[in-house]
């Protein structure tokens, strides 16, 4: 007998929240919100803060009396922490299945295809403390035959307290019930104005999809749809991605000032910068490139002011993943593009047309073997050492040296507490 292929969908709860938290654990139980880039508008909460009405996006400055009074609590993006955070997670889940599809960095799905398990529910609960315990973030389980299934388990695992946070929906049963309780929105894949035209259609439950016919919701909506449909019914239909190395085809490194910025001197740290990063995320995939963009532009949002937005080409002789390479041509492209006069509140760098490094062509007048493998060499080491010693502890003279106006406000950002040696936590006895 053929054991069924069970998906289990993982999901960490109010992920940036609880990445603070496990550090912070004064902020346990307290209203938490992590701010967007330079502090602009909230952009994660934890349940105590959306029990305030404080809404998603909602501005720094309409809850600064709330934050300055200690009602609300609140902590400036943290990425490095996130996507260390995020590794560990994943990590612990690989522990479990050999098929593991990360699909963002706060949730991913896992495939048990020949695995036998007397009691799922058991299988989700001990997932769930296992990552408790090596990560200290709490998640959300949610186990079914199809990934749709999964995440619609996983959704009554947050929503509904009793289940502790894990559900078990490989039961035809079970699943019924539950999608007859379910709005359509909540369905993966079905947004606010697609489940308005369903609602006109009399599909108001995840229930009602599921009794519709693949071929009429293709008719009516499209094959996307029609595949929703076939998921809820049991049928697996959407592909499985474990095979994907995450690599991606362009790479973009950008981000608005702190404040707007005039001088050329400070844009071309913060494109130096911006440079440096896009690089070193290249070379980490094992990949190289020819071609790349370069932008600036001013706010959009001020009108008093001069409007100035510029895209420019770049393009090099052959692919590298050399930061010195790209930052010599976008030192030069901005000497092109920038205009005098103007309050310039964004800067940006594209990596376009990435290749594999293993397979380059490289020009006849490239550096000689020796000249290229010596620069290899640095570039590796200055890799191996800021991977050691967190980001930025060897870069670029171009880059800078200090706090710069351009760089992004953040008035509550928390330690690197596990990227950064001098951040890591004190443990004091007595």
């Amino acid at each position: 007998m053929n054991t069924p292929i069970v998906i289990v969908h993982c999901d960490a709860n109010s992920f940036y929240c609880s990445c603070h938290r496990v550090f912070e654990p004064h902020l346990i139980g307290k209203p938490l919100g992590v701010l967007s880039n330079n502090d602009g508008c909230i952009i994660a909460r934890t349940q105590e803060l959306k029990a305030l009405n404080v809404a998603m996006g909602t501005p720094l400055f309409q809850v600064r009396s709330l934050v300055k009074r200690g009602d609300i609590m609140i902590r400036s993006s943290n990425y490095p922490l996130y996507g260390d955070m995020s590794e560990r997670f994943m990590a612990v889940l690989e522990t479990f299945s050999p098929d593991v599809e990360v699909y963002s960095i706060d949730e991913a799905f896992l495939r048990f295809d020949g695995f036998s398990v007397p009691d799922w529910h058991i299988r989700g609960q001990q997932i769930q403390s296992k990552v408790g315990r090596w990560t200290g973030l709490p998640i959300g389980v949610g186990i079914a035959t199809t990934k749709v299934l999964s995440k619609l388990a996983n959704y009554a695992a947050k929503r509904y307290r009793a289940t502790g946070g894990v559900v078990d929906l490989t039961s035809p049963e079970r699943q019924k019930k539950l999608m007859a309780i379910t709005p359509v929105e909540e369905v993966w894949g079905v947004g606010r104005q697609l489940a308005k035209k369903m609602k006109a259609q009399g599909i108001d439950t995840a229930f009602d999809l599921a009794q519709r016919e693949p071929t009429s919701i293709q008719k009516q909506f499209s094959i996307v749809e029609a595949r929703l449909v076939k998921e809820l019914r049991g049928e697996s239909c959407l592909p499985w991605e474990e095979q994907t190395d995450g690599n991606k085809h362009t790479i973009m490194c950008s981000r608005s000032f702190g404040r707007p910025v005039t001088a050329k001197h400070n844009i071309q740290e913060a494109v130096a910068t911006y440079v440096a990063r896009a690089c070193e995320k290249l070379r980490a995939q094992g990949k190289a490139s020819a071609k790349a963009q370069l932008f600036l532009r001013t706010s959009p949002f001020r009108d008093q002011d001069q409007q100035y937005s510029v895209n420019l080409n770049l393009a090099l002789p052959w692919p590298t993943d050399s930061s010195q390479a790209w930052q010599h041509i976008a030192r030069k492209g901005l000497d092109s593009i920038f205009r005098e006069g103007y309050l310039y509140q964004k800067a940006g760098f594209l990596l376009l047309d990435i290749q594999d490094n293993q397979s380059l062509q490289n020009d006849l007048f490239q550096l000689s073997s020796t000249k290229a493998q010596s620069s290899n060499a640095f570039i590796t080491t200055v890799d191996e050492i800021n991977n050691r010693f967190g980001r930025n502890t060897l870069r670029s003279a171009a880059s800078g040296f200090s706090t710069a106006r351009w760089h992004m406000k953040q008035n509550y950002i928390s330690p690197h507490f596990t990227t950064r040696w001098q951040d890591l936590p004190r443990v004091r006895t007595t």
